[in-house]
């Protein structure tokens, strides 16, 4: 009997949803070049609707960057670089869908690329101040005339689109934001005297805004200039130091969980299970806080990463899948001085006798070269 082929462009979109809801969400933007169909397959809430079913959700990498010729800031996402590679079956069709339908294909190292974003109305500006939570990436905007937007920002990772939460109970001057138990923390880090609107919290389920009582008159400082979440709990740092505990519902002065002349402003690091990893900016390297010992101590076993650049502003970490990743900038030698590359490593972790973390490094590549004015904004990690 004669075998009959498939002709794949054909089959049903369901069939091709519940076969794209399988692949890794690495490969879509390589599969998103394949046709307009897939495109929009790709980009399909029902697309992630049917991974959520299947319990294939994952954490993606999202960066974004400021281009001085551009009045917007670009987005861009991590997928994977595929290269061709002889068929070695003669009866497969010739077409390249993509590397993770071709049999025996080689996928070889990681790139950035661009996202298309959809339905920005708002002639805001979008600041660094970003959090993330499951598919979204929450942001606060710049009006034109400088003073904050009421309303909170937030970008659908799914079909990169803009959304806009409700307008926030108080306007502030100089929000922070946070993310602590799937609510968003929005912090006034001037010093307003009114401190009975110091802090509002927003339940993205629900869409409500309410306010968090704010610390005593005996505790509570001027102005707030960095924050943290680490163990359930709100760190707020500037003349004065104070953490909230939403279970007990109070403020505390900051104790020696908290690493001892560290300098919050220049933090650029992640919490990954309830230990903080940083940039160390003075021998630019990797560090983690040793809380028992109440020091910083070097993650070891990363000999092989490439030197990291001396300015804070040059280098970003997240957690991720229970890893760090770290990304940074690095100058084009020689070939080309008005541009520069963007280096990202995944460095998984492990703990050894209690009192060391040794890193490994799963892969480091050049994922993006840049022009020289292009300027780092964020790093952050989504779950889709």
């Amino acid at each position: 009997m004669r075998n009959s082929q498939v002709d794949l462009p054909y089959l049903p979109d369901d069939l091709w949803l519940n076969c794209l809801a399988r692949v890794s969400r690495l490969y879509y933007p390589i599969l998103s070049l394949v046709s307009k169909r897939f495109r929009s397959l790709v980009a399909s809430l029902e697309l992630y609707e049917i991974r959520t079913l299947l319990g294939n959700t994952e954490n993606c990498l999202y960066v974004n960057l400021r281009f001085s010729s551009k009045p917007h800031t670009r987005w861009f996402t991590l997928c994977q670089r595929s290269t061709r590679s002889p068929n070695p079956n003669p009866n497969f069709n010739s077409r390249w869908f993509a590397s993770c339908f071709r049999p025996h294909s080689v996928l070889t190292n990681h790139t950035m690329v661009s996202v298309p974003t959809h339905n920005l109305t708002s002639p805001t500006e979008l600041t660094r101040n970003r959090i993330a939570i499951d598919s979204n990436i929450y942001m606060i905007g710049v009006l034109g005339d400088g003073a904050f937007s009421s309303r909170i920002f937030f970008m659908d990772c799914r079909s990169h689109t803009f959304h806009k939460t409700p307008s926030i109970q108080t306007a502030q001057k100089n929000p922070l934001i946070r993310v602590l138990d799937g609510k968003i923390y929005v912090v006034e880090g001037c010093n307003d005297p009114d401190y009975s609107n110091f802090i509002e919290c927003l339940d993205p389920e629900t869409q409500t805004w309410e306010h968090v009582p704010s610390p005593s008159a005996d505790i509570r400082g001027r102005y707030v200039s960095a924050s943290l979440v680490l163990d359930g709990k709100l760190y707020l740092f500037g003349d004065k130091n104070l953490v909230y505990k939403p279970k007990e519902n109070k403020w505390d002065v900051v104790g020696l969980e908290i690493p001892l002349r560290w300098n919050p402003t220049d933090f650029v690091g992640a919490v990954v299970d309830n230990v903080i990893y940083a940039f160390g900016r003075r021998r630019m390297r990797v560090v983690w806080y040793d809380s028992k010992g109440r020091q910083w101590r070097y993650l070891k076993g990363l000999g092989k990463l490439p030197k990291l650049p001396k300015q804070c502003l040059c280098v970003r970490l997240v957690g991720y899948s229970g890893k760090i990743v770290v990304l940074w900038e690095k100058d084009v030698r020689g070939t080309d001085p008005e541009k520069k590359m963007i280096w990202c490593a995944e460095i998984a972790l492990e703990r050894r006798n209690g009192r060391e973390v040794f890193g490994k490094i799963e892969w480091c590549d050049v994922v993006l070269t840049v022009p020289q004015s292009c300027s780092l904004l964020h790093f952050t990690t989504v779950t889709v």
